[in-house]
């Protein structure tokens, strides 16, 4: 991204969420993203994702369609309430039309496990898990079309705090199982800070472009978390 500016309102009024914004990020690693309510963390993902374009500037993504996807804060709005959890997680790729029915499914089922969901509740809807394994389901999408960047947008806010840990500590196995690259904005300095800078240093600050409102984002090697609860029981 190259100095990406993006706001709305009149000429006059215009509100500038974002200002001068410049990032880049290395192949497995985690950069993140942290900053208060509304200092533009969101509309920086959905820039990241396409789904809005900048008013000024550049966002250069990859060429193909899997190549960044996206789990969102709330799992349950974000998944489609009509489907099987099986043909969810294989969404990207039936969008992209690379596979067949079976191959599909069977996919679905390595993911599952990956992510500690049991391959015979794939045929269930949403509604029928919990926010932990909905999050879980999520993130089984997010990997089906084996992406260059996965962006989580506050992956854990929306979630019990029993739950929280369990997730992080799911997506840093994941990352250094798969060598994934991680987008991780959140508005818990705590949960980005798991992730420790090599050699230290100064936490580099991008102006969020609201005010005096800004948001901190700094590069991370994958690392697991230490103050967290390891994997529990992978059905809550």
């Amino acid at each position: 991204m190259r100095r990406a500016k993006t706001g709305w309102g009149r000429v006059t009024e215009q509100v500038h969420a974002l200002n001068g914004l410049d990032l880049q990020i290395r192949r497995g690693e985690t950069l993140g993203i942290v900053g208060e309510s509304g200092c533009g963390k969101s509309t920086l993902a959905q820039l990241l994702m396409g789904m809005l374009k900048p008013s000024i500037g550049a966002c250069q993504r990859a060429h193909h369609a899997g190549g960044m996807q996206m789990v969102f804060q709330d799992p349950l709005s974000s998944l489609d309430p009509r489907l099987p959890v099986w043909r969810i997680i294989t969404e990207p790729v039936w969008v992209q039309k690379r596979s067949s029915e079976r191959e599909r499914r069977q996919l679905a089922e390595d993911l599952a496990l990956q992510v500690g969901i049991r391959p015979e509740y794939l045929d269930r809807l949403p509604h029928a898990f919990s926010g932990g394994q909905r999050q879980r389901i999520a993130i089984a999408r997010a990997l089906s079309s084996d992406p260059d960047i996965i962006v989580l947008d506050e992956p854990t806010s929306a979630l019990d705090i029993s739950v929280q840990a369990q997730i992080l500590n799911l997506l840093v196995t994941l990352q250094q199982q798969r060598n994934l690259t991680y987008v991780l904005i959140s508005h818990n300095v705590s949960v980005v800070r798991h992730h420790e800078r090599p050699g230290g240093g100064d936490v580099p600050r991008a102006d969020c472009g609201a005010g005096q409102r800004r948001a901190g984002a700094w590069r991370a090697a994958p690392s697991l978390y230490p103050s967290a609860a390891r994997l529990g029981s992978p059905h809550r």
